[in-house]
């Protein structure tokens, strides 16, 4: 049996939002007490986070309390960008087993992934995944990644950075800066979307020539060229692409055919070469690897966004879920959409309501196929369904 839920708090001081958003939480997950708190606020929330996070504490009983700001937080309510606010999920569960964790001074640990590995190597030997909240000072995500691959193999990696202004971490009755917290989570089987917003352009083709992460040639022509011609496949695309971002995306299984959404990483377009027709992105590109250019604007993002939600749907196999974290990019939310709620919204269409709880951050980890990734713009849900 799973028990959880959520509160949220607009407006006063964050203490006493606190108070009312872990009085809620806990009311509405039925427990008495609850085994784990996730606490995402707003940056102006600092001054008192210390006595917020003693007011969640003593309302919720959870031994374990981590999180941190962003420049919004949400619920499956609702969204909130622009007011001090205080989000909490209580969850109660015997089958959970939760390892918090919580670094200091990160830019300082030239070995942090392999640090974190061995304090929740443990607890994830067998399954899981692992919700990080690094502060923006100091994150290096690709070595954090990697380290922590070399030392557990394959182990999903959920997460933001902290946003706001100030940015800071929250852990168990701590407010900290320059920091990385967070929990690894096993016993309970999590089910994963990332939305990137994109929707692709043009036809995929296979790099020809590259080196590091510079493309000269795609499909035997000037990458610049190719795409070029992608731009002008479509009017439809030639009239969006004024509004909308331009990027690459980035076959992650050579032997998928035919590709579909999900089947790609989205990296920025970092350069192009007029001389000799070359563009730089911001990864690593491999000779044999295929791309396919994408768009990111408001129609793409919330169609890639539904499309997630469909897919996590069929895999949900009719079970509800139990509670979950949505990590949204500081880049959508109002700004991107232009109406509030948005992708919470559509979360509750596609999947009906449940306990949700994130924020709005500098970034998000998330996998995509087997690979864990660092990215940008991009919306990563993790649900915890019922058995």
């Amino acid at each position: 049996m799973i028990a959880a839920g959520t509160g949220l708090a607009v407006g006063g001081a964050a203490d006493n939002a606190a108070l009312e958003a872990s009085l809620e939480a806990i009311e509405r997950s039925g427990a008495a007490r609850a085994d784990l708190a996730l606490v995402f606020v707003t940056g102006d929330a600092h001054t008192r986070a210390h006595e917020a996070l003693h007011a969640v504490r003593r309302v919720t009983g959870a031994p374990i309390v981590v999180g941190c700001s962003g420049t919004g937080i949400l619920t499956e309510r609702r969204e909130v960008e622009d007011d001090l606010a205080v989000a909490v999920l209580a969850v109660r569960c015997e089958r959970l087993v939760a390892t918090p964790f919580s670094f200091e001074r990160q830019g300082e640990r030239r070995d942090l992934g392999a640090e974190l590995a061995q304090r929740i190597g443990p607890t994830v030997a067998e399954g899981g995944c692992a919700l990080v909240l690094p502060d923006a000072m100091g994150c290096n995500p690709p070595a954090l990644l990697t380290q922590l691959h070399d030392a557990l193999g394959f182990l999903p990696v959920l997460g933001a950075v902290a946003a706001g202004a100030p940015m800071f971490e929250l852990y168990n009755t701590d407010a900290v800066e320059g920091a990385l917290v967070g929990v690894a989570l096993s016993g309970l089987a999590p089910v994963i979307g990332v939305t990137q917003g994109c929707t692709p352009i043009g036809e995929p083709y296979v790099i020809t020539h590259a080196e590091a992460n510079v493309i000269q040639r795609i499909g035997s022509r000037p990458a610049l060229e190719m795409l070029s011609e992608a731009i002008r496949a479509n009017p439809e695309t030639e009239a969006r692409i004024r509004q909308a971002g331009v990027f690459a995306g980035l076959a992650m299984d050579p032997a998928k055919s035919p590709l579909e959404r999900g089947d790609f990483l989205v990296r920025n377009l970092v350069g192009a070469d007029q001389s000799n027709g070359a563009l730089a992105v911001a990864e690593r590109v491999r000779v044999g690897q295929t791309l396919q250019f994408q768009i990111r604007d408001a129609q793409a993002s919330r169609e890639d966004l539904r499309e997630m939600l469909d897919e996590l749907a069929e895999r949900l196999h009719g079970r509800r879920p139990a509670f979950g974290c949505y990590f949204d990019c500081a880049g959508r939310g109002r700004g991107l959409f232009g109406v509030p709620d948005h992708d919470v919204t559509l979360v509750r269409e596609r999947l009906g309501e449940f306990p949700l709880v994130g924020f709005f951050g500098n970034g998000e980890f998330a996998p995509v196929g087997r690979r864990n990734f660092f990215h940008n713009y991009t919306g990563a849900l993790v649900i915890f369904p019922e058995a």
